[in-house]
């Protein structure tokens, strides 16, 4: 384990240990049976910072090889690798992962939302049971910007999903109280800063659509180090809505700019996470950008439920494969009118 990685997981348990000790302060006299456990994981801490300290955190108890990493991430004073553990405890895991994965799902909107004038179609797959990548659609507030919304946390599993969960509260809540995309990223960051107890980072990209009625609808976009969604106009032209400012997650000061465009009647919204322009073939070569955007060019005129298809479909036709490593998350926006 490497001393940054070390330094993390000290930050980790030190701030678990406070606030453990500050429920006993509160909490000791009245639930007895409570504070005899928080004693007991206050030792567990105690050991696993002596360990940080020498440098061997990490360590499985048993075989001497390195904890999943991940793993530490949600339980930093586990002692045994997951090949080391007992069957009973192997079975409460596979019940917890289940969980939450439920939980996960759950998050994600649970229907294809409608939005007045734009045809819609939205594809998302996590590549194991809990997933990094989320999507959401805020609702416009006193006739603001509807805002669509995609984000990819760093790494896979339940540190990611629960990343992602916090993502989604804070979003939901703050988005009630802005319609800017850059005032919503801005906010979002900060708070995640404020209430995560390490910097985890998350690419996130906020297009906010404007009233539908006419022919021209307005957009406003903001991306925060996320891969650039696409508008493909009718005549097959391309404009990519790049970075206005990197990841959040990392340092509450960020600042985060917002563009503005407009969408008219035929032309497509296209917005991925980097599980399909990462994903590689047997050769090793990734399917990358622009061909993504080629074949979304090509397909523009279809139906957005067969754009998606096809998409996924020439994706496992270039991996070779019906699973893909990443998770992957795709959505396809059409102006109708």
């Amino acid at each position: 384990m490497t001393l940054a990685e070390l330094e993390q997981f000290r930050d980790i348990l030190t701030e678990r240990r406070e606030g453990l000790r500050e429920w006993l302060m509160i909490n000791e006299s009245e639930y007895a049976g409570g504070a005899e456990k928080v004693r007991t994981l206050l030792n567990e801490i105690k050991d696993a910072l002596q360990h940080v300290e020498a440098g061997d955190f990490g360590l499985c108890t048993v075989c001497k090889g390195e904890i999943e990493l991940q793993r530490l991430e949600t339980q930093p004073v586990a002692t045994v690798c997951l090949e080391c553990i007992t069957e009973a405890e192997r079975n409460l895991l596979a019940e917890e992962l289940t969980l939450a994965g439920k939980i996960h799902r759950a998050l994600l909107p649970q229907r294809v939302e409608k939005i007045d004038g734009f045809e819609m179609a939205v594809h998302s797959v996590a590549a194991g049971v809990v997933g990094g990548d989320y999507y959401d659609f805020l609702p416009a507030t006193g006739g603001g910007l509807t805002r669509v919304i995609i984000a990819d946390a760093m790494g896979k599993g339940i540190p990611a999903g629960m990343v992602m969960s916090n993502l989604q509260g804070a979003l939901r809540v703050i988005a009630e109280e802005t319609d800017s995309p850059a005032r919503l990223i801005s906010r979002v960051n900060h708070w995640l800063c404020r209430n995560l107890p390490v910097p985890k980072f998350i690419s996130l990209a906020c297009v906010g659509l404007g009233s539908t009625a006419g022919k021209e609808t307005k957009i406003v976009h903001a991306n925060a180090g996320h891969c650039a969604p696409v508008l493909v106009r009718g005549d097959g032209s391309m404009e990519s809505f790049d970075a206005t400012g990197t990841v959040i997650g990392v340092h509450e000061d960020f600042a985060y700019e917002e563009c503005s465009t407009a969408m008219h009647p035929g032309d497509i919204l296209f917005f991925y996470t980097d599980g399909v322009t990462e994903a590689e073939n047997p050769k090793g070569e990734m399917f990358e950008t622009e061909r993504l955007t080629d074949l979304v060019r090509t397909m523009r005129r279809r139906p957005m439920a067969e754009l998606v298809g096809g998409v996924l479909g020439e994706l496992q036709s270039f991996t070779g494969r019906l699973e893909f490593d990443d998770d992957l998350t795709v959505i396809a926006l059409r102006k109708t009118g």
